[in-house]
């Protein structure tokens, strides 16, 4: 074997060979060149579209929800009144985008105008009542400013985006008279910003937010048909009024569509193996960062925050709540004779007992609360914007939560209570809260556990209280 193999290269010289390869390598290194600067246009083509649709989608939205506008200085130069509120707003209703419009004095929809369905439903609506969708009403009311709400899906079965703006009667907004208010109908009201032509210059787009209900990614509209297309694209980020879209594209051309890449690709063979080590080693290089991360943030058992980055969020959060104005809480959490779960039914049971306890508050806290394990089986919360009934009430729907529904695995069920304490976070910082409820849960134990202790006001909130 060893002979014919020496046959074989016997009529090449160590030269040739070094040639050839060499040879490999320069094209190999043309191929990337051709491919590199080939998805360098590209990137800065897809820029280019994407600033002008960026653009587009503001300028859309901006003309459509000027209605408002025109229906506010409508209403104040009637002082309060639009004697015809039809009329003037079939002229206002001047594309077929606009689903309605509306005017609610006191925040009660009194008037509205649809050229395409029935209002009726929508007079006597109150945006101030606690009910989904009027939360964009009452931050325009506080902000004074035009508020967009949306996309969601409206009564008639639309999807819809919805612009609220506060009316004032006088140039110092002392006088508030209520609320006017334009829907569109989405996506349609992106129309003039034609990202449908996109594909046609040879681009996908996905359009897409942060969900402020449930803090996920939410799609808002797209023409993606190549899930896998998504690892490469171009963003931008959109901010208009109160919302923070992002918008994505995606070239569908590949870099086979490219002639010269096909003319230099069986040269360029080695060279691209070797890129595909380097990239490959680079994903797990990132892969295990991004792991490591993970576990930085999280405690391993449960899966929340640890200690450590609970402590860093809650001083940014501080922050913020400090200029605002706002009240924050700190509640310690103790689960009652946890030992003895360890010792009657193991660590096993003991350890699924924490997990389903922490999914337990995560599921019942607000969204934009943290939570953390504190060590052991404690655990601490920080509730940001909220007061005393706020925070005892959410701590007493997490203390039925855990007492009523018992921990069952397989063929062991588990019946546990845990014990509360909590103290507002004063100037003195965050340190100094934490301590404060662990004196107010060292008295919830002391006072029979199965309860709430407020530090602040040594209030004893017993169970069912």
């Amino acid at each position: 074997m060893k002979q014919k193999i020496k046959e074989i290269f016997s009529g090449f010289s160590l030269i040739a060979l070094i040639s050839f390869i060499a040879s490999l390598i320069i094209s190999a290194l043309m191929v990337s060149i051709v491919v590199i600067g080939k998805e360098s246009n590209e990137t800065l083509r897809a820029e280019q579209f994407l600033m002008e649709k960026s653009m587009r989608i503001k300028d859309s939205l901006s003309s459509l929800f000027f209605k408002t506008e025109m229906l506010a200085a409508l209403v104040q130069h009637g002082d309060g009144n639009i004697d015809d509120f039809d009329g003037i707003s079939a002229l206002i209703v001047d594309n077929s985008s606009i689903l309605n419009v509306l005017i609610a004095p006191g925040g009660v929809v009194q008037k509205a105008y649809s050229a395409q369905d029935d209002v009726a439903v929508l007079i006597g609506h109150d945006f101030f009542e606690e009910s989904g969708g009027n939360l964009e009403a009452r931050r325009a009311v506080e902000t004074g400013q035009l508020v967009m709400a949306g996309p969601f899906m409206a009564r008639q079965g639309y999807m819809v985006l919805a612009g609220r703006l506060p009316v004032y009667l006088d140039d110092a907004k002392t006088d508030f008279w209520g609320l006017v208010s334009v829907t569109l109908r989405f996506p349609e009201a992106l129309e003039n910003a034609e990202l449908g032509r996109l594909k046609m210059q040879g681009y996908e787009y996905e359009l897409w937010r942060i969900d402020p209900d449930t803090n996920e990614r939410q799609v808002l509209d797209s023409n993606i048909v190549n899930e896998n297309a998504r690892q490469r694209y171009v963003e931008e980020h959109i901010e208009f009024l109160n919302a923070d879209w992002y918008l994505r594209l995606l070239s569908t051309r590949s870099w086979l569509d490219y002639i010269e890449v096909m003319l230099l690709i069986i040269a360029g063979l080695f060279i691209s193996l070797l890129v595909f080590v380097i990239m490959q080693n680079n994903f797990k290089l990132k892969h295990t960062k991004a792991e490591l991360a993970v576990l930085a943030k999280s405690d391993p058992l449960t899966g929340i925050y640890n200690r450590r980055h609970f402590a860093e969020l809650t001083q940014i959060d501080l922050e913020r709540t400090y200029r605002q104005g706002e009240q924050a809480y700190v509640v310690l959490i103790d689960v009652d004779y946890f030992k003895s779960v360890n010792d009657t039914y193991g660590h096993l049971i003991g350890d699924k007992v924490l997990a389903e306890f922490a999914n337990r508050v995560k599921e019942t806290i607000r969204p934009y609360d943290l939570l953390a394990r504190y060590g052991g089986e404690e655990f601490i919360i920080y509730m940001p914007n909220s007061n005393h009934n706020g925070v005892k009430a959410a701590t007493e729907r997490l203390r039925l939560k855990i007492c009523e529904e018992p921990f069952v695995f397989a063929k062991v069920t588990v019946k546990l209570s845990a014990s509360f304490g909590i103290a507002s976070i004063g100037d003195d910082g965050i340190e100094k809260a934490i301590k404060h409820a662990d004196d107010a849960l060292y008295r919830a134990k002391e006072d029979g556990r199965n309860r709430i202790f407020f530090y602040d006001t040594g209030a004893d909130e017993k169970p069912g209280q």
